[in-house]
């Protein structure tokens, strides 16, 4: 029997958590054939893996690719990576459905997260935004339907409450995207219009998660200094309550509690124990990123795009604009990545204090000047620790997290500006590394990679190498794999990691991007 592809002689890490074995595989139309020994196969392409792993694709659970990807349709970044499978639609934020009117006012509003990328915007329900990843783009998408479109469709971009008419219509609609195949329902608590949002709201329309055995993504709500909210047990509560499946995002230590991972945990794990289906997530980096809308006050984004714009330009407003942030974060720092007008390229990459020195402002100030002049298209990272030990005592914690079997990998990869986070380039290629500097079980890695996300989000034919699943893999140096991008060099790939396939076609041969498209919409399968 002829076969497309043949790969030979390398140590199998079947994404289960059990341990390695030497075997050929052997693949046709899309599918793994064979697992075994093939020495006379004969195939259009072998793949001589003697010496390294090969694992099921990796699944990136958390990027931010929602459009950039329907524009770098090759998308390098995550091949090179070993992913396979992104799961679009974080934080509450993307773009489906949408009616006309609303998806082109999103699409600006989100520039500085998602970019604004010169795409035809011809979309308005669920499956119609997932066919455009079908069969067109290197990688395989699912899709978690976003809070804030939502409420778009419903109250508008308004501060209040969900209820009554409006409730029972944003169910509806989240009914429907389910059924045309997203995989869950996001919510980003910190950015607007999903942070108008109560509890209340989130619990109803958590009852139709429930009925749909689907999941509760969440980005937790922000709570500022000296307010008594638990964003924490939010999530826990309505998961109680409304009985459906929790998924928090980027979950991890940072500076403020790097070290004290059970104290982090105790509320998850003791729910965890109580019978709570709860699942997290990480990336292992000390510091994040995200867009500057996110330190506006509610009531300057009301209405949305042009009021944002408009509220910006008003002097008379901007004493209260100011005092409002100030007030919200009274030691607000970062560093400016991503300013795509041209007007502003000689901030790039300085810090919030440093661009308001340069410019003989507050950073309150710089910081609604630059949103008002790039039309809210700011990019911003995170500030790194400037503390070594705390940096390598958050990169520990990663490990003790990732014990957990309920635990995932998800980049929060953001591919705005030259040089974005290093997360969008290095995120798994790190884990590996740090995994053997670690002396981290491998398998029990590559299993919270690949099976644990296939299993949780409903990708039932991924994450594991077995006779008949999808032929999504992964081949690398477990001895050699590392990152390269750092923060200020964010834009270079790993190495290590020798070839790629997705759904049985070769996408990445000797750490080269071959240029096919054989990503496909994948829905969700429970």
């Amino acid at each position: 029997m002829s076969f497309d592809v043949c790969i030979r002689n390398g140590m199998i890490i079947d994404g289960t958590g059990n341990e390695r074995y030497k075997a050929d595989i052997v693949i046709k139309d899309g599918k793994i054939a064979g697992i075994g020994s093939f020495p006379d196969a004969e195939a259009r392409y072998t793949i001589d893996a003697g010496g390294r792993i090969v694992s099921p694709g990796f699944i990136d659970t958390h990027v931010h690719s929602d459009v950039m990807l329907l524009w770098d349709r090759q998308h390098a970044c995550g091949l090179y990576q070993g992913v396979t499978t992104e799961i679009l639609g974080q934080d509450g934020l993307s773009y489906a459905p949408l009616s006309k009117d609303n998806l082109e006012m999103y699409f600006k509003y989100l520039g500085g997260l998602n970019g604004t990328p010169d795409i035809p915007l011809d979309w308005s329900t669920v499956e119609e935004y997932r066919s455009k990843f079908d069969g067109t783009v290197a990688i395989n998408t699912a899709y978690q339907i976003p809070h804030g479109v939502l409420r778009l469709e419903t109250v508008g971009f308004r501060d209040v409450p969900l209820t009554g008419a409006h409730l029972e219509k944003a169910k509806r609609l989240l009914a429907d995207g389910i059924d045309q195949g997203a995989v869950a329902f996001s919510t980003g608590l910190s950015y607007f219009p999903g942070s108008y949002g109560d509890t209340q709201e989130l619990i109803e329309l958590s009852r139709v998660l429930a009925e749909k055995d689907s999941i509760y993504v969440t980005h937790l709500r922000t709570v500022f200094k000296g307010e008594k909210f638990d964003a924490v047990q939010e999530a826990l509560d309505i998961g109680w309550q409304s009985g459906c499946k929790i998924h928090y995002s980027h979950f991890r230590t940072g500076p403020n509690n790097a070290g004290k991972v059970d104290e982090l945990m105790r509320p998850i794990d003791d729910a965890y124990q109580k019978g709570l289906d709860v699942s997290l997530e990480l990336y292992p980096y000390a510091f994040g990123s995200s867009t500057g809308v996110i330190h506006l006050p509610p009531w300057t984004v009301e209405g949305g795009y042009e009021s944002t714009l408009e509220r910006l330009a008003d002097k008379k407003l901007r004493p209260a604009i100011v005092r409002d942030i100030q007030k919200d974060f009274p030691n607000i720092d970062g560093t400016f990545s991503y300013l795509p007008s041209g007007r502003n390229d000689e901030l790039l990459g300085l810090t919030f204090q440093q661009a308001a020195d340069l410019r003989g402002q507050t950073v309150y100030e710089v910081l609604c000047d630059l949103l008002l002049e790039e039309k809210l298209a700011v990019g911003i990272l995170g500030e790194r620790p400037e503390d070594e030990s705390v940096v390598k005592q958050i990169e520990d914690d990663l490990f003790e997290l990732l014990s957990r079997p309920y635990y995932m990998v998800g980049s929060d990869a953001i591919y705005l500006g030259q040089n974005p986070h290093p997360r969008a380039f290095g995120s798994f290629p790190k884990l590996l590394r740090l995994a053997r500097e670690k002396n981290f079980s491998l398998e029990v890695l590559i299993n919270r990679m690949t099976q644990v996300p296939a299993e949780r989000f409903g990708l039932k034919d991924r994450g594991v190498i077995l006779e008949g699943k999808a032929a999504d893999l992964v081949v690398f140096d477990a001895e050699t794999v590392t990152d390269t991008s750092v923060i200020h060099q964010a834009r270079t790939g790993p190495s290590g990691i020798s070839h790629v396939l997705v759904n049985g076609e070769i996408a990445v041969w000797d750490e080269k991007v071959t240029g096919v498209f054989a990503g496909r919409a994948l829905p969700v399968m429970r």
